[in-house]
């Protein structure tokens, strides 16, 4: 795949040209209309491959649910559409399973499309958005209530392959309508990630950038060819290596897929949790090394802060979901830190008005940055959230009261705690005993009181595991492939 923006760019237009100019070539080659038929490959070779990847893409989406990742979820429903429904066109192969249904073939390879391509312009959404939102608090009953679908579309058109008649999208003006809508989510996508790609550079923005413009043409290809032909052999082959585009994009993202597992009595030791796992891809570790190496005190914080975090949100009894979420915010959650001058960052002193307000755009630039990577709302709630005060004073948004969400009020004390605690360039770090009085003193102002009240009893009785201040920073502890949280 390609390193950078100006090379995927290049790479999919040389790509994109030798299909078209092959395309019209076939279209002029001597004997371009011959009936290339080859019923017995398109059945027992086709049919299968199709399968396995729509089987592939349910496991996908399944991974993307454990691993709270809605590209990756929506993407897994994209590839399960187009293989799904195209397994219908397989399965309609003239002369084996049903009789001559031309009709059903064509009808299905559309359908494939145009839902796959409704999934991937969905997937361009941000996750604040209220019908992506929707769509995460329901992700799993999406996920199994659409796999039901498609496979019950597949036995209704083997029982009445004549039901595709009640689908007249072979008609004009609907069936251009359908090839034009498609088309244009299909570019509209790649647009959209295309951005993103320039700005996080994740390999899985990459592969949908070159995989959606491949399945343009595909559309194009696949409307203005007869069945049979070179020309339509041709969409084959594009198709196939469309949806594998799409497939590698998301093992290139979590081939090295890192995560905090966390299996030991030692570290909660008051109440053990079995094995909570928070996936962190390898691209979004490159996002937080880059931070950690820009802002010396993050370096670390983020880690610590995630893990004080995630006992006092497990000391309130939240449910392991929710710990995810919080886990996985809150080793991110001053990302929005890379966008700031150096300057400002690492400054041996106080920050003058104009610095504070600069410096204060950090949870909101990193929300930003977040929100069209696939994370869920919880995760971006903490992010933006963890600097807003119970007072209302805080930032960025001066949100009040329960108007913050309790993950990012729970985080707000750990984040505090960890920055009295730590060594700065203008003070030694504080005891235990003194931030545990700022704290405390800031109970219904700066801090939620519940919590602050949890956090606490979770010191009085001993079972908050202070770390050092010298833990390494989070991206050399994300360089093991499996790191146990020793609190």
């Amino acid at each position: 795949m390609p390193r950078s923006p100006r090379a995927l760019v290049a790479a999919i237009s040389i790509t994109a040209v030798v299909l078209l100019l092959g395309y019209e070539y076939l279209l002029t080659f001597p004997g371009h209309s011959t009936l290339w038929s080859l019923p017995r490959f398109h059945f027992y070779v086709i049919t299968p491959t199709l399968l396995a990847l729509a089987v592939s893409a349910v496991a996908v989406g399944w991974t993307g649910i454990r691993l709270r990742d809605m590209n990756v979820l929506m993407l897994a429903l994209a590839i399960l559409s187009l293989n799904g429904f195209f397994l219908i066109h397989g399965l309609s192969t003239p002369g084996f399973i049903i009789a001559d249904q031309y009709h059903l073939a064509g009808v299905a390879s559309q359908i494939a499309m145009t839902t796959c391509a409704m999934w991937i312009f969905l997937s361009t959404l941000s996750s604040d958005n209220p019908l992506i939102r929707y769509v995460s608090k329901h992700r799993r009953s999406i996920v199994v209530g659409w796999v039901t679908v498609i496979v019950l579309m597949n036995i209704a058109a083997l029982l009445d392959p004549g039901i595709s008649e009640f689908i007249p999208i072979d008609l004009e003006p609907l069936n251009i309508v359908m090839a034009v809508l498609t088309v244009f989510l299909y570019l509209w996508a790649a647009g959209r990630y295309y951005q993103q790609y320039r700005l996080v550079k994740f390999p899985l923005h990459a592969a949908i950038v070159f995989g959606s413009v491949l399945l343009a043409i595909t559309e194009c290809v696949m409307v203005t060819t007869m069945m049979w032909t070179l020309a339509w052999w041709l969409y084959h082959f594009i198709l196939a290596v469309s949806a594998l585009m799409l497939l590698y994009g998301i093992i290139a993202q979590y081939r090295s897929n890192l995560s905090i597992t966390e299996t030991s009595r030692q570290a909660i030791p008051y109440q053990p949790l079995g094995s909570l796992r928070i996936g962190i891809s390898s691209s979004m570790r490159n996002l937080i090394a880059a931070t950690e190496t820009k802002d010396e005190y993050t370096a670390g914080h983020n880690y610590r802060v995630a893990m004080y975090g995630l006992q006092l949100a497990t000391a309130m009894n939240l449910d392991p979901e929710r710990l995810r979420a919080l886990t996985r915010g809150g080793l991110i959650h001053d990302v929005g830190k890379i966008r700031v001058p150096g300057e400002i960052l690492n400054k041996p002193g106080k920050l003058t008005a104009e610095e504070r307000v600069v410096i204060e755009q950090h949870p909101a630039i990193g929300y930003e940055m977040c929100k069209y990577t696939g994370f869920m709302t919880e995760e971006l709630s903490v992010i933006r959230h963890h600097h807003e005060k119970w007072d209302g004073t805080g930032y960025p948004d001066k949100l009040k009261g329960t108007e913050i969400s309790l993950l990012a009020r729970i985080l707000a004390i750990a984040d505090v705690y960890d920055a009295l605690t730590s060594r700065r360039s203008y003070r030694e770090p504080w005891p235990h005993e003194r931030a545990m009085q700022v704290i405390v003193e800031g109970s219904g102002t700066h801090f939620d009181p519940e919590c602050v009240s949890a956090f606490v009893r979770l010191c009085d009785r001993g079972e908050f595991v202070v770390l050092q201040s010298a833990e390494p920073p989070l991206s050399r502890l994300l360089g093991d492939s499996d790191l146990h949280a020793n609190l």
